[in-house]
């Protein structure tokens, strides 16, 4: 069942053609041109993996991996989002290239969306590293400002890496507890975060303003590939890597922190880093270590057996 192919045929019918009668009737009534695009998600990473669904909707086992294991997919769909022009203040359509009310072509375009995931009490939190992986997929321009062509991603996260679940852990301790409006976790792309979590790209295809369609990377092709974390110095502006956790990782290598620049310490850091060879996945797992001390220490019995392995197991070989 998984070919690239399919893939391709799969988008044109369940989104191209969707999303061209869409826009053709939001043209008509003004109104916004956005579908619900989860279950497209969905039958998008069956394709491309070959796994079957559970016939879950929104809830339950999106995936069928084997005859006892499941993965969960959740779709974050970055394309006709509302924007806004900057001179009448009023909203503005994606496909829309100037204001239909005032004529204005300053437009500040939207890509707030993001992955969700719910967890309500303990119950759903012990629930949330039940999946053997999750799939991210993702609908976005390749280019922010030019509503044209289209990027199609699904990124694999094992939910006991150490980025996801004790990140997890701390958002329903430390944020939702205290949140008053009990909203869902926001997992952005791109974002140093969504980085910690050790993402890998399974799949990725370019959708033409033609409505052509090339695909990049398709399991099959044993083309996947990781997604690092990069240079620590450009997550410089994350308020979750802080000087805090910073100077704890420099006293773990007996070493000392002679910037107060947050951006200054870091590229000294991984200069420490790349001398001593620690790979992403390593520095991924050193990273939540100190990020999350707090969850360790308070909340270690929802922590995974196998994340604190991961954890043991990297900080061993550092």
């Amino acid at each position: 069942m998984n070919n690239a192919k399919l893939s391709e045929e799969l988008l044109k019918d369940l989104f191209i053609i969707l999303r061209a009668n869409l826009l053709k009737w939001s043209k008509i009534t003004n109104q916004t041109p956005q579908a619900r695009m989860g279950y497209v998600g969905q039958h998008l990473t069956s394709i491309v993996t070959g796994y079957k669904g559970g016939k879950s909707g929104a809830r339950g086992r999106d995936l069928l991996i084997g005859k006892s294991e499941f993965g969960e997919i959740k779709t974050c769909y970055r394309i006709d989002q509302l924007g806004t022009c900057l001179d009448c203040k009023k909203q503005v359509a994606s496909f829309e290239l100037e204001c239909l009310f005032c004529g204005g072509n300053s437009i500040e375009r939207k890509d707030d969306s993001k992955w969700l995931i719910t967890i309500k009490d303990e119950k759903e939190l012990k629930e949330i590293f039940e999946p053997k992986e999750y799939f991210l997929v993702l609908f976005e321009f390749i280019e922010f400002n030019n509503p044209k062509d289209i990027n199609v991603f699904i990124y694999t996260v094992d939910p006991n890496t150490a980025g996801f679940s004790l990140c997890m852990i701390d958002y329903f301790f430390n944020i939702r507890s205290k949140s008053t409006s009990k909203a869902p976790f926001n997992l952005w792309p791109h974002q140093f975060k969504f980085f910690l979590m050790k993402p890998k790209l399974i799949y990725h295809s370019i959708i033409k303003q033609d409505d052509t369609i090339t695909t990049k990377i398709f399991p099959k092709d044993n083309n996947s590939k990781l997604i690092e974390l990069g240079n620590l110095s450009k997550h410089s502006r994350s308020t979750t890597l802080t000087l805090k956790v910073i100077e704890d990782i420099y006293k773990f290598f007996k070493s000392e922190n002679r910037s107060k620049d947050k951006e200054t310490s870091l590229k000294i850091l991984q200069e420490i880093l790349n001398k001593k060879k620690i790979t992403n996945s390593q520095t991924a797992d050193l990273l939540s270590n100190f990020i999350y001390k707090d969850v360790l220490i308070k909340n270690k019995k929802f922590v995974p057996n196998k994340t604190l392995e991961e954890i043991k197991v990297s900080l061993d070989q550092i």
